[in-house]
């Protein structure tokens, strides 16, 4: 008790020595380059030693007051739509100042993923695209995983309005680390070659920005980085206020598509002061199924003899999704240099469908299919908490201490229907539910160091998966007979997967013009599973089968632990002031997750697959060298990569190479029935993707405001080098151009582009991909005022209604939508 009250006088005593140490008020007045006042200028008070920040809004008049000035010195910043960002050196004086701030066309872009602390993109060792809300708004996509169609290096897998995945180089996103604010939303069930992690599990509206690290993030970030990390970070509470009277604001946003009737809304309400912000916000959306392009009927026919149930209409069926989130944020300013963060989500998705796998219960007498995929619910809970204290030391600039608690359960079913052939097959009727109940704990701390010329992020990582699912199997000749069996199993055991790791990272500048960037990780993983009813190996295996496998002692529980060491280092140079060149190599790592090492079951749709807990890590040495450009006129980056992979896991027949020169298949074998193929993840691949990406914008300042051509080109290379053939689902060449036109305050714009990616053949002449061009246009117009903001955003996505698909997904892309969205802010 003694303590405590010692520890709050102190805390106080310090309190109050920083607020009267603060004399004076920092005033001014905003205006553009024509010397007219900026209304809604968000203008920031920062403190050069502690980096503490209090901001306000510039009134109708552009004017601005601080009522406390600062401690030493600092900085007021001043951002404003449309503008560049403008720094003022200004100590605390009653001198009221004038800052001019110019219309910016080309923004510094920044980003905090690449070096866990803020970097301008164009200082990065590592190749960053920086997606913030503006972009997300004019883009107007359905869901967050369509901006990865867009972006050099990416691609997607999947359709519809939820189950969009990214991929970048060339890997799916069982091989890419999604973050949210930071912190792992991939966990070690869902990520596999089958079914990587959702972004759609971020609901669109609650997103600020979006950061792509094209590369290897494992140093910092841990498994899972191989092909890249993206960090979505969600919309946060106001900034600090400068005095303590609470400032209320709210926000309500809109959507809608015209393809599939989708409609979203958000509602948010907001408050800060000098002590304390919030942010809570409310969203709900609904998606029917979508429509493809102009299909002719051979089109159609082909999908549905694939079993992909396309109406004449060309409505894919089983498209639709439904969901709604919840999301609550809580700041105290403990003081100019303690923050304390709380932070819940609430995410629940619903009637999810798999697009086009609709099966034979589609309503449609005309249509009937053999598999039906689909999931009744998906639905995440967070809650997350963040304490920041910074300017500890001449040294330690900054602590900062999170934790996270995160669950993700969902159901995931699949009915089989195959019809009767009389009197030689009576049918078939299966229906599969499994629910998977997976839950997160993590923990994160990050210590940021200044050593003259080093820059030095280090800290520790600890999370913890643990899971536990349940499998129902309703098995009968047809959806009606009363004749059925039921079979209650777990395809994995209860299990856990562990990691604690140490990371440390040095940015040294060398010169003014060279800085060297290096760094290492320590990761200790144990994946741990357990004794667990209904979890057991097929009778029908028999113990030759079961050695063969690796699968002794699968159902009495195993500890596995790994241990693997990371280290990447690279090199930026200033050629100029606008032109940078980076290099960096560095290792990257995944490991085998609870489902790889354990999932025991039959197929979705055929065969049996059984786990295997000797997998090890897929690894890869991953070199990058850039060059960027950043200019008032230009800003262009070019980059090559090249990535090699060891240990890559993919599911294969097993068979029993007992006798090399005569391989058999492993089979179940059941009287009366055909044999049963067994399948298994193994390591089994080396493999080597290399290619080049390249990005440019380039405005011009006509007499209505700024024109900028901008695009980006993609190439991709992908070599199986045991089989030395092409790696599955890597398309060569991807390719986006467009416009946008600008009025000098950016209250409207225009914005066209073109996707164009050519057609594929495989050296094997097995695989062929057509190739397709996509146009879309969209315009909007945003008014700023001192205490209102709205905007409106209009688009055509596929103007041509034309069929496709995109390489690799097996569903075909939405055809035409007309789209709106708005938005209203009340700061």
């Amino acid at each position: 008790m003694k303590f405590n009250t010692v520890l709050f006088l102190f805390s106080l005593i310090c309190f109050s020595i920083s607020a009267f140490a603060q004399t004076g008020s920092v005033r001014g007045t905003v205006i553009d380059s024509a010397g007219a006042p900026v209304a809604g200028a968000t203008v920031m008070l920062r403190e050069k030693s502690t980096r503490a920040e209090r901001s306000v809004t510039t009134n109708a008049s552009g004017e601005f007051s601080f009522e406390s000035g600062c401690v030493t010195t600092c900085d007021v910043i001043v951002k404003a739509n449309g503008f560049g960002t403008a720094t003022v050196d200004a100590a605390a004086s009653a001198t009221p100042l004038a800052i001019t701030i110019e219309p910016q066309p080309l923004k510094e872009e920044v980003t905090v993923t690449a070096g866990r602390a803020e970097l301008l993109t164009t200082e990065t060792a590592v190749p960053v695209s920086v997606v913030d809300r503006e972009e997300i708004d004019r883009k107007a996509v359905n869901t967050i995983g369509d901006i990865f169609r867009t972006l050099p290096g990416t691609s997607t897998a999947n359709e519809g309005a939820f189950q969009v995945r990214p991929r970048i180089r060339g890997l799916d996103s069982n091989r890419v680390l999604i973050l949210v604010d930071g912190e792992r939303l991939n966990n070690s069930r869902t990520s596999t070659g089958q079914s990587g992690i959702e972004p759609g599990l971020v609901e669109t509206s609650q997103i600020e920005t979006v950061e792509v690290l094209r590369g290897s993030g494992s140093v910092l970030y841990g498994t899972d980085a191989l092909a890249g990390t993206i960090n979505i970070i969600t919309r946060d509470t106001p900034p600090r206020g400068d005095t303590s009277s609470f400032r209320f604001g709210g926000a309500f946003d809109t959507f809608y598509s015209s393809n599939e009737n989708g409609r979203r809304g958000n509602l948010a309400l907001t408050g800060a002061n000098k002590f304390f912000a919030f942010r809570v916000a409310q969203s709900m959306d609904r998606f029917d199924n979508y429509s493809a392009g102009n299909a002719t009927d051979a089109e159609k026919e082909d999908l549905r003899g694939q079993d992909l149930m396309i109406t004449d209409d060309n409505e894919i069926l089983n498209s639709q999704s439904h969901s709604s989130n919840s999301q609550a944020t809580l700041r105290f300013f403990l003081n100019d240099t303690n923050t304390l963060k709380f932070n819940y989500e609430r995410r629940r998705a619903g009637n999810i469908g798999s697009a086009g796998l609709a099966g034979a219960n589609t309503g449609l007498p005309e249509l009937v299919g053999v598999f039906n995929a689909f999931f009744p619910f998906n639905n995440r809970d967070k809650f997350s908490v963040r304490y920041d204290v910074a300017a500890l030391t001449e040294n330690l600039q900054r602590i900062s201490v999170k934790a996270f608690y995160q669950t993700q359960y969902r159901s995931f079913t699949n009915i089989l229907t195959v019809p009767a052939v009389q009197p030689f097959f009576p049918g078939l009727y299966q229906l599969s539910d499994t629910v998977t109940d997976t839950k997160t704990a993590g923990l994160d701390l990050q210590s940021d160091w200044i050593f003259g010329r080093h820059s030095v992020v280090a800290g520790a990582s600890w999370f913890r998966d643990t899971n536990s699912d349940r499998r129902l199997v309703v098995s009968s000749t047809n959806s009606y007979s009363p004749n059925r069996t039921f079979r209650n199993s777990r395809s994995v055991p209860d299990a856990t997967l562990s990691n604690l790791a140490f990371f440390a990272q040095d940015d040294f500048r060398v010169t003014k013009r060279l800085r060297f960037v290096g760094g290492i990780r320590v990761d200790r993983f144990s994946t741990v599973s357990k004794p667990t009813d209904e979890f057991a190996l097929d009778p029908r295996l028999n113990a030759h089968q079961i050695d063969v496998l690796g699968l002794n002692g699968i159902g009495d529980g195993l500890d596995i632990p790994y241990t693997s060491l990371t280290g990447d280092f690279g090199a930026v140079y200033a050629v100029t002031q606008y032109l940078n060149l980076s290099a960096r190599i560095g290792r990257s790592f995944r490991t085998p997750n609870i489902a790889e090492r354990f999932f025991t079951d039959p197929g979705s749709a055929e065969g049996f697959l059984v786990g295997n807990p000797s997998l090890v890590p897929e690894t890869g040495i991953n070199f990058d060298t850039s060059a960027k450009v950043h200019t008032s006129r230009v800003n262009f980056a070019a980059t090559y990569f090249n990535n090699y992979f060891e240990n890559f896991l993919a599911t294969v027949a097993a068979y029993d190479y007992t006798d090399p020169n005569n391989p058999v298949p492993i089979q179940i074998l059941t009287p009366g029935r055909p044999p049963t193929q067994v399948y298994q993840t193994q390591n089994i691949r080396t493999a080597r993707i290399q290619g080049f990406e390249t990005e440019i914008e380039m405005p011009f300042k006509i007499r209505l405001g700024y024109l900028t051509p901008y695009g980006n080109f993609s190439y991709l290379h992908g070599e199986d080098l045991n089989e030395h053939v092409p790696l599955d689902a890597i398309s060569p060449f991807r390719t986006n151009v467009g416009f946008r036109w600008q009025n000098f305050g950016k209250s409207y714009f225009v914005d066209y582009n073109v996707r164009f990616v050519p057609s594929y053949a495989a050296a094997n002449d097995i695989e062929f991909e057509p190739g397709f061009v996509s146009h879309n246009i969209g315009g909007g117009y945003y008014m700023r005022r001192e205490r209102f903001n709205f905007s409106v955003n209009l688009g055509v996505s596929n103007i041509m209604n034309k069929f496709y698909s995109e390489q690799f997904v097996f569903a075909p892309a939405r055809g035409r939508s007309f789209t709106i969205g708005t938005s209203i802010e009340i700061k």
